[in-house]
């Protein structure tokens, strides 16, 4: 087991001048997840840097084997990512790839998005910023910026097999199956659960389908897991974290899964915060955080085409039309999927399950299943934010799904 002395040690050893040779160091772990160690080594004036290790096994299932790919490769896409967006992505001061750590800049002062959202604060700058990374990082792996051999070579270096399954299986297979005790809802959802998730046939071949576009669209390199708690923020600043899944694959996963975790959001101040202004104001601001997200991502994405593409087929502006076009498609898909298996299955959220009141944890997991449904059966309705936001405001958490 990795402890705060080891990390001091490897950091005394392999980083000596970084905090000087009589610094007093010390260690306290930050992670709270499933799969690797963070520390954060700090000395007595305050100087401070992050160190993630990482193991052969998920930390919650030591009989997992995942192997030590994806610390190298994370170490790789930050480095990559920061380029495209150096004010999103914190800097990297080492990798050893020898014990598979990852030591880098410690954003101090950022809390976990996730949590801020659950205390419904607000963060004006989120969807710019998050537009900002997707717009150009994303873009800016595809062929039509990379070219198209140099883009095949990165397909090579960044496959990702083992945590691509784990998205594989966890996110596009179990949730729609009863035959998992972690699965489940409240017992006011369990019926629509079972009716809905484990009995449609054709919602499963929809899963089936955007599953199979996991697996073989190799489109640009992604984040891979860019939820609300990947992301850190100020009160004016973002950073994002975490490309531990990182690998190419289609867009709108990572798009998708970054609307879908605002939804969490705005289940969470629709159904516990007390009516009146503060309530109005912050679900307010979830709507227009979809909408400019996905407006700006759009901006982003074509402006970058437009300077940077390669490919003379791939230069007008009809062309970029389609692409997004396309992306937006596989966006509300995939943002479908993140909501169901959020609820539904083994991975669920702050946002919903820390819903005291069980008959408003109900209507959240409503919400959040139904809208699911909704974006995975009838993606090509979800063309803009506006096509999100005027869904959410005219939903009914009495409502049945009916296909």
């Amino acid at each position: 087991m990795y402890t705060p002395q080891t990390a001091i040690d490897f950091i005394q050893k392999n980083l000596p001048d970084f905090f000087g040779k009589d610094a007093q160091l010390k260690a306290a772990e930050l992670s709270d997840g499933n799969i690797n160690y963070v520390f954060r080594v700090e000395d007595e004036n305050g100087k401070s840097l992050i160190i993630k290790h990482a193991e052969d096994t998920l930390r919650v299932n030591t009989n997992r084997h995942i192997g030590f790919d994806r610390s190298k490769i994370e170490c790789e896409v930050l480095k990559l990512q920061r380029e495209y967006c150096p004010a999103l992505i914190p800097e990297v001061y080492l990798y050893d790839e020898t014990e598979h750590n990852i030591v880098m800049e410690d954003m101090k002062g950022y809390e976990n998005l996730r949590y801020e959202l659950c205390d419904h604060k607000i963060f004006p700058n989120l969807a710019k910023d998050v537009a900002e990374f997707c717009g150009k990082a994303l873009i800016g792996s595809t062929d039509m910026v990379v070219g198209a051999e140099k883009k095949k070579e990165l397909v090579k270096r960044y496959t990702n097999p083992k945590l691509c399954e784990i998205t594989e299986r966890h996110v596009l297979t179990e949730p729609y199956y009863e035959d998992l005790d972690d699965n489940g809802v409240t017992e006011e959802n369990d019926e629509f659960m079972r009716t809905w998730i484990y009995g449609s046939e054709e919602l499963h071949a929809k899963v089936g389908m955007l599953k199979a576009l996991f697996e073989t669209k190799a489109q640009a390199l992604l984040h891979g897991d860019l939820h609300t708690g990947s992301i850190f923020v100020t009160p004016d600043k973002t950073c994002i974290l975490d490309p531990e899944f990182a690998f190419y694959g289609p867009i709108g996963y990572d798009t998708g899964n970054f609307i879908a975790n605002m939804i969490f959001a705005y289940a969470n101040g629709l159904y516990t915060m007390e009516d009146g202004s503060e309530k109005t104001e912050y679900l307010e601001w979830i709507l227009d955080t979809i909408e400019e997200f996905c407006g700006r991502f759009v901006e982003n994405a074509k402006q970058l085409m437009r300077e940077k593409s390669t490919d003379r087929q791939m230069r007008s502006e009809a062309f970029f039309d389609l692409y997004l076009a396309d992306i937006f498609k596989d966006q509300a898909g995939f943002a479908g999927t993140e909501l169901i298996r959020r609820v539904v299955g083994t991975s669920k959220v702050k946002d919903i399950k820390s819903i005291g009141d069980e008959v408003q944890r109900a209507k959240a997991e409503r919400l959040c299943m139904t809208a699911g449904m909704k974006f995975v059966m009838d993606p090509e309705s979800m063309i803009t934010g506006r096509s999100y936001t005027d869904y959410l405001r005219t939903f009914s958490d009495v409502v049945d799904f009916e296909g």
